[in-house]
């Protein structure tokens, strides 16, 4: 037998969700059996029929791949070979016309309503006669055509979806209409019942596939087929498509119609796919991508489910997302740009800026999940300003991460051209040589290149920026314009304009109320006189503590609010025959290590003291107050403080660098899953793998005594172990990076070796 089915749509609406699944299955099955897809448009309704929504319906089937092998054929262009049908059964018997009114129908329905009957035509006007029927026409009534169904009829068929379907004719709701009303002898427009049957009949149509609301009518169309004297053609009656309450999907769900789905981003070959399971399970039952073509090689009704299949949207994003990611670059290109002109608005030559964009295309091909996500997700490659996130600026405030970003400034002024691999370079060399941390400046550069803290690869967006010039001016945007700490904190006294000149030191400032620090009562150690630059002594204070001498020391420019510092009182210290200045002290409180202030904070400071030259490390001294921490000590004023910046003993580094390497810890982890997230993925999902196989091991083991379903298992265990170490430990790429990042970490802890 040459199968023929065929898709009948109506055009009252754009193309549903649910007709595009009934065309899918028509497809398949006709694809599978060698036989012919017919495409019929049933626009018998005149007055909700529509050309653009029958336009719709044929650019929505294109679109999906669903070529028809004959049609369209209009139904509304085959009036009359449905009115000679009619007149046929009329004439044969089969068929009268009713003149029943709208109110006497009415009447019927309320009086059958009350009895608690099943609605029905009650047949009134089957058997009139030639005298009541004239009468009906000189009142001026209209007649309607009804097909005769006999009520004590039993319709069977054999569904291919349901198996063995039986009917009673008295519940089919009494004799069936089949042409409008009309007068004077006129038939009326013919009716979806009639109109099928007979393009069916027409068409040779050897096996009708539609939903399993129509499984009400095929009853009725069983009849006709009989009546015409026709074969009657196989039938199968697919699930209904339910929203998440098990319900039928209505417009009222939302997005239903293929267009609307098109416009979201969705992919053809995914929507058509996902669709394809929608009541459909193929013997794989783990298969679940596969083309057309291979789907209609396995297609058959025997694993169509009778039960309704629930939408799921999670389903089809995944799905959609598989196609999207082995997507070639070239073709994922094509379809990205329309949404970057059209939704994105973006400005770009789709001829001259192919390659680069291209290169965008690649890059976030692996994340999309529909088309009409690139919009957004590559508007930092195309806008020439960064909107920042609250996360990004906060990042952009951290400390060194000016001194980060002019870095990688300074280092791209040497590369005209950047490329993944030398931007890698670039980052290593500066966590090497500046002693910066290499996730501070990764974090730093995706802060001030895109405006947030999570997107596509760094690297490469670093890169695909700087081929159009906007990297290097995003850095620059972000050192100057946000306010940012100012890079590399003076650590050493500017040289004075005058170095030969004497002066008088003083801090103007508010005047503060000052507080007293309590005395601590503690040896201070004596500290060795050295020679600096620019000096200034301090007057003792009156609650100094005897015997203790500290050699007068460089100051740098420290802007102290509400501290007066008092004149110097210089004092004969001699070291290597120069003469400098001495400060005797109060007893100092143990204090921190000298306390950096940025440039932007200074205030000019003049000194007063010798200018010597020395050899020897200079040592930087803070004078600042010190608030007492009691109110009952608080009347004997303030005291002035020295902190002194002596180098930390080498088991102090280690602790201070470990403490630093644990606080940004949980960014280097983030850091490191983003750029690893793939192999990550897989390293769990074999993981998860496995424990799942030693937990069903164990369930059988306890079920069955299976000897060599152990050994099986450990064996497969064994295999995957091995793949992983071969695949993460053993590859020279990775092995060489892992080491890297280890001897990273070594010199962070314990110093680079000089």
């Amino acid at each position: 037998m040459n199968v023929r089915v065929r898709l009948a749509p109506s055009p009252t609406g754009n193309l549903h969700i649910g007709t595009a699944r009934t065309a899918v299955f028509n497809w398949l099955f006709a694809r599978n059996q060698g036989g012919k897809f017919i495409l019929r448009v049933e626009d018998t309704d005149v007055e909700r029929s529509k050309s653009e929504y029958t336009d719709n319906i044929l650019e929505g089937l294109t679109w999906l791949g669903m070529n028809w092998d004959e049609g369209p054929s209009f139904q509304s262009q085959r009036l009359e070979i449905y009115r000679q049908a009619v007149q046929t059964l009329l004439d044969n018997g089969l068929a009268y016309r009713c003149y029943t009114t709208s109110e006497e129908l009415d009447e019927m329905r309320e009086a059958q309503k009350a009895n608690k009957q099943a609605p029905r035509y009650d047949n009134r006007h089957r058997n009139l006669t030639s005298k009541e029927r004239a009468a009906f026409e000189g009142e001026g009534r209209q007649a309607v055509i009804r097909f005769i169904i006999d009520d004590d009829r039993t319709i069977s068929w054999n569904d291919m979806v349901r198996d063995t379907v039986t009917w009673k004719g008295s519940d089919l709701g009494g004799d069936m209409v089949i042409a409008r009303a009309s007068s004077g002898g006129v038939i009326g427009q013919p009716l979806y019942n009639l109109a099928v049957v007979v393009d069916d009949i027409d068409m040779g149509i050897t096996h009708v596939i539609r939903g399993e609301d129509h499984i009400g009518n095929t009853p009725k169309q069983i009849l006709l087929y009989e009546a015409l004297g026709a074969t009657i053609p196989e039938f199968a009656h697919t699930p209904l498509i339910l929203n998440s309450q098990g319900q039928k999907l209505s417009k009222r769900d939302g997005v239903t119609s293929i267009s609307d789905f098109k416009d979201m981003g969705y992919l053809p070959e995914a929507l058509v796919n996902y669709m394809t399971l929608l009541g459909w399970t193929p013997p794989d039952s783990t298969q679940e991508i596969f083309t057309l073509s291979e789907a209609a090689e396995l297609f058959t009704f025997y694993r169509v489910n009778k039960a309704g299949a629930k939408f799921d949207w999670d389903k089809l994003n995944w799905l959609n997302s598989q196609y999207l990611h082995k997507m070639p670059v070239p073709q994922l290109t094509d379809l990205l740009i329309p949404y970057w002109w059209q939704k994105g608005g973006y400005e770009f030559d789709s001829e001259a800026d192919r390659p680069w964009l291209e290169q965008i295309a690649a890059l976030i091909g692996p994340s999309l999940v529909r088309l009409t996500d690139a919009v957004d997700m590559c508007k930092l490659f195309f806008s020439t300003t960064v909107e920042y996130e609250e996360e990004a600026l906060a990042q952009l405030q951290q400390p060194g991460a000016a001194q980060a970003l002019q870095a990688v400034v300074e280092a791209m002024e040497t590369h005209s051209s950047l490329t993944s691999a030398e931007a890698q370079k670039i980052t290593k060399k500066l966590s090497k040589e500046k002693n910066l941390n290499k996730g501070l400046i990764m974090r730093s550069l995706r802060a001030a290149l895109t405006g947030a803290m999570h997107g596509p690869d760094l690297i490469e967006s670093w890169v695909i920026l700087h081929q159009r010039g906007t990297a290097k001016t995003r850095l620059l945007d972000a050192i100057s314009n946000l306010n940012l700490p100012a890079v590399g904190v003076a650590a050493e006294t500017p040289t004075p304009e005058q170095p030969n000149a004497e002066t008088v030191a003083e801090t103007s400032a508010k005047e503060q109320p000052a507080v007293q620090t309590p005395t601590v009562e503690t040896a201070a150690p004596e500290v060795t006189a050295v020679e600096i630059s620019p000096v200034e002594t301090v007057e003792r204070s009156a609650t100094e503590t005897p015997g203790t001498e500290v050699s007068a020391v460089e100051r740098s420019p420290v802007e102290t609010p509400g501290i007066e510092v008092s004149a110097v009182e210089r004092s004969p210290v001699e070291t290597i025959g120069t003469e400098v200045s001495a400060v005797d002290i109060s007893a100092v409180e143990t204090a921190a290590a000298a306390v950096e202030i940025p440039a932007a904070n200074q205030q000019k400071t003049i000194a007063s003291g010798e200018m010597t030259s020395s050899n020897e490390p200079e040592t930087t001294v803070i004078i600042t107050e010190i608030p007492a921490g009691n109110e009952a000590d608080s009347s004997s004023g303030t005291t002035k403080v020295i902190i002194t910046d002596e180098p930390p003993s080498q088991t102090q580094q280690i602790k201070e660098q470990i403490i630093s390497i644990l606080s940004e810890f949980p960014a280097y982890i983030g850091s490191f899953y983003e750029q690893y997230k793939s192999p990550l993925t897989v390293i769990g999902v074999i993981i998860a793998s496995i424990v799942s196989l030693k937990v069903l091991l164990g369930v059988i083991d306890e079920l069955n005594d299976i000897p060599l379903l152990a050994p099986t298992f450990e064996l497969i265990g064994i295999g995957y172990t091995g793949w992983f170490i071969y695949r993460y430990l053993l590859r020279s790429s990775n092995r060489q990076q892992l080491g890297q990042e280890i001897q990273a970490l070594k010199e962070q802890v314990f110093g680079k070796k000089s």
